[in-house]
């Protein structure tokens, strides 16, 4: 072996060199296709060259190494019948494919020049039902009306695989979630006519037969007794089978405290329809537990918490929660005490706190007790109570005070929600009504009201908007005598942004303190720029006063960051506050449904 570091003009060593340079020019002088690289030109196929570039076969290796000439070659010559049965799943049945492998590029260049033809519509649509909605003591001819004009790929519409597919699940779902889970599509045919672009749809549907639930059987109980889950249970055997009966149940029984999780479900077969048991699987809760945590927020700071749940209080199994909350406007103790539910399925629960709050120049402490009777179904949620609060307000060195109050409460609480967690769309409306009627306790006849809205709905593309609206009244004594949580005051993350918490209010011997009115709108645009980020821009105006004749609105702007955590989405937002001339940071979790 010749060594040429020492030697660079040895003979050898030019050999060597030559040998080198040679194989180096033969590389070189190699076409491309030979390493196995080449690219993909697709001309002509307008929206739908996204989707052949990540689909098709040559597309999806033009960056692999070492493709062999000849696979390269294979590929190409497949390729057309993959374009055609691709842009069949768009609706176009009928193209003009040209292709060609150029080979004087290097590269070399796989091109396809393509005529997509016309875009195949929809002509008729038959859809048969059979089963037990369509013959026998249940049939229902409007219900088989109601689920033909649902269907939503109508004649005259583009026909694309996606569409076809979605419209047989939309005709089905409606069935499979009520009366008929073992419903199935028993035949479903679509004759294409390339010729005319057009596409005649069938689809035929078996209900199967009418399901009924039977008894429930309930695994994982150990802890609690047996009439807690009986209680709360909106199902009876003999009843029509519902999906939404079944998630009420689960949903009933975790909002109880007692049970981590809750999991319903029947094992429906069509031979044995009638009386179908329904499987309950439980996870418990431990009866005892202490929980210590912290958070911050710009409203009121960092916080420090501790709650210790018993859920075998005085051992007749009523839920006891202790809370002790500490920040920088609050002090916090409280007791609420959970009973199982009634027959009925509403529940019963009753508490003391005690709360010290310092905020805008004013502090309050206040004392509350009361009970409430809430219904079982949180969609449509109805809260009757009672609470008799006393506080003591102080302004500065000078001013004192001591007010009173006992009010009947009713809060109707409407939800309908894509999710409860990290909602994208839908509603939230909720209406409080107190009255406390003058004698003993109250100076003068009370009527609280506080009517509150948020709207979320997805509008084009990554675009999404929330609207948010409340308001509030009190009407009859006068805002010294009517304790402040009665009272209204707003600003802050959640409320009017760009002002400082509860800053927005009346003012007092230098301070800010609740009135006896309170608006607050808000609207909000986001757009998406991953499914859990997005930024946001908005504006909120509100206020409260101690009449209508005095009120007026105060406007906060700004832009912020959203993020669709775990627990909730989180609002990171800068906004400028027009009346104070000021930019305030403003830090959220979740929403207040």
């Amino acid at each position: 072996m010749t060594d040429c570091r020492n030697a660079p003009h040895h003979s050898g060593c030019r050999r060597v060199f030559a040998a080198l340079v040679l194989s180096m020019l033969l590389l070189l002088a190699l076409p491309a296709s030979a390493a196995g690289s080449y690219s993909v030109a697709i001309e002509g196929a307008g929206d739908s060259a996204s989707m052949l570039k990540k689909f098709l076969d040559v597309s999806r290796r033009a960056d692999t190494k070492d493709v062999p000439p000849e696979e390269i070659r294979r590929m190409a010559a497949t390729a057309p019948q993959q374009i055609k049965s691709l842009l069949a799943t768009q609706g176009y049945f009928a193209p003009d494919i040209q292709s060609e492998v150029d080979q004087s590029t290097s590269p070399w260049t796989i091109r396809f020049r393509i005529d997509r033809g016309p875009l195949t519509h929809v002509d008729s649509v038959n859809i048969r039902f059979s089963g037990a909605i369509a013959n026998g003591p249940h049939a229902d001819p409007r219900r088989i009306e109601r689920l033909r004009r649902a269907w939503s790929l109508k004649p005259g519409e583009a026909f694309t695989a996606d569409a076809w597919n979605n419209a047989k699940n939309g005709l089905l779902k409606p069935l499979l979630i009520e009366d008929y889970p073992t419903a199935t599509i028993t035949h479903s045919e679509a004759k294409v006519d390339p010729a005319n672009a057009s596409a005649a749809l069938a689809v035929d549907v078996d209900s199967g037969p009418l399901v009924t639930f039977g008894e429930l059987q309930i695994h994982g109980l150990k802890r609690y007794p047996r009439s807690m889950v009986n209680a709360i249970n909106p199902i009876h055997p003999g009843d029509p089978y519902s999906q939404k009966k079944l998630n009420e149940l689960q949903s009933r029984l975790e909002d109880t405290g007692y049970f981590r999780s809750a999991f319903a479900t029947i094992n429906a077969e069509p031979a044995h329809p009638e009386r179908v048991p329904v499987r309950l699987d439980l996870t418990e809760n431990p009866r005892e537990r202490l929980a210590l945590g912290g958070g911050f927020s710009t409203d009121t700071g960092a916080r420090l918490q501790a709650k210790w749940l018993d859920r075998d209080f005085l051992h007749r199994n009523w839920r006891l929660e202790s809370e002790l909350r500490v920040d920088r406007e609050t002090r916090l103790l409280g007791n609420d005490v959970y009973l199982p539910s009634l027959q009925n399925g509403w529940f019963p629960s009753f508490g003391a706190h005690f709360e010290r709050d310092v905020s805008a120049g004013e502090t309050d402490d206040t004392i509350r007790v009361g009970g409430q009777l809430a219904s079982p179904d949180k969609l449509d949620e109805k809260v009757w109570g009672v609470a008799y609060l006393a506080d003591r307000q102080q302004i500065g060195d000078a001013f004192r005070n001591h007010r009173q109050a006992l009010l009947g409460t009713f809060t109707y609480t409407r939800r309908r929600l894509d999710n409860l967690l990290t909602p994208t769309r839908g509603y939230f409306a909720s209406a409080e009504f107190g009255l406390g009627p003058r004698g003993l306790i109250n100076e003068d006849t009370i009527l609280r009201t506080r009517l509150r809205a948020t709207w979320l709905k997805p509008l084009w593309g990554r675009w999404h908007t929330i609207v948010r609206g409340e308001v509030g009244q009190v009407f009859g004594g006068s805002r010294l005598t009517i304790p402040g949580d009665l009272l209204f005051r707003t600003g802050g993350d959640q409320t009017v942004r760009g002002y400082g918490y509860n800053t927005l209010g009346v003012e007092q011997d230098g301070a800010i303190v609740g009135g006896k009115v309170m608006a607050v709108a808000s609207a909000e645009l986001i757009y998406q720029l991953k499914p859990q980020w997005g930024l946001a821009v908005f504006t909120d105006e509100g206020n409260a006063a101690d009449s209508w004749s005095e009120f007026q609105f105060k406007r906060g702007t700004g832009a912020g960051v959203r993020w669709r955590s775990p627990i909730g989405p989180v609002s990171v937002d800068v906004a400028y506050g027009h009346a104070v001339h000021k930019i305030r940071l403003h830090f959220s979790i979740g929403y207040g449904f």
